[in-house]
């Protein structure tokens, strides 16, 4: 009875060190694997020796937005809208600023009123401006309010010329963020305005293939959202850094860019190489 008791120990005692030793080359393994993870591998922009991936940006842009407070009486404009060079893009409230610069002209008539008696003040005659000094003319401006008062025209003025927004070049409505009867903020974006007529491919290629990419080279984009298209392009900037996967920025201007949007995903095919 005591040999099997002993028989069974032993093997009791060898079945924990073999599970042991099995969970040991587990963690391990287990180990390794998480090491090989957190390897990263560079990223590759290559396809194949003749094809690279891009995307498509806008060489000429400009946000569009008002100088003053105050509401918004049109919004002519909506995402994805085409329009031309002086289109009517947004106007604000007009009745508003044109009563403002009333305002101001009348302030500048009190003030001349009260110039002139600055002047005979002084003793001098309002009516023979090229009698009295002019330290005197300038005190008489700043005593009777006409300096601010003339200030504050050239800002009313200065906002009636702005209250109308228009298109500067012929393009494609982007990020339209108002609507009308809202209230402006001066210097914040209402729309974008990206000319389609001057547009590009951005895209990387390892270092090892720039040869295959001089300034000059003709290339052929295709959209990742029209297959079955392909516009041409050709090289024109070459920025001269390599990163840290190896691979250099280069940008091909487009002939042309229909229906193509900033940002848009492309494939790029070097028909020069």
């Amino acid at each position: 009875m005591k040999k099997y008791l002993i028989i069974i120990c032993v093997f009791i005692g060898l079945t924990a060190c073999q599970g042991s030793q099995q969970a040991d080359s587990s963690q391990q393994e287990a180990t390794v694997t998480e090491q090989v993870q957190e390897v990263k591998e560079p990223q590759v922009v290559i396809v194949n020796s003749n094809t690279t991936l891009g995307k498509i940006v806008a060489n000429r842009y400009v946000d569009m937005s008002f100088s003053s407070t105050l509401p918004i009486r049109q919004m002519l404009v909506k995402n994805g809208q085409h329009v031309y060079q002086g289109q009517k893009i947004a106007e604000l409230d007009m009745f508003i600023l044109n009563n403002t610069i009333e305002q101001r002209r009348r302030q500048i008539e009190q003030s001349e009123l009260q110039m002139q008696d600055v002047i005979i003040a002084q003793g001098y005659d309002p009516d023979k401006p090229g009698s009295v000094p002019a330290e005197v003319i300038k005190t008489a401006e700043v005593k009777s309010g006409y300096q601010l008062a003339m200030s504050q025209l050239e800002a009313a003025e200065h906002d009636l010329k702005t209250a109308v927004l228009t298109a500067p070049f012929e393009g494609v409505v982007a990020n339209v963020k108002a609507q009308a009867n809202e209230l402006s903020q001066p210097g914040q974006p209402i729309c974008r305005i990206i000319s389609t007529k001057d547009m590009a491919v951005e895209f990387r290629v390892m270092e090892a293939d720039l040869a295959k990419y001089p300034i000059g080279t003709g290339i052929k984009v295709i959209p990742s959202a029209y297959k079955d298209r392909q516009y041409d392009a050709i090289v024109s900037e070459i920025n001269p850094i390599v990163d840290e996967q190896g691979a250099v920025t280069l940008r091909a201007r487009l002939s042309q860019a229909q229906d193509l949007f900033n940002g848009m995903n492309c494939e790029i095919l070097n028909i020069d190489n």
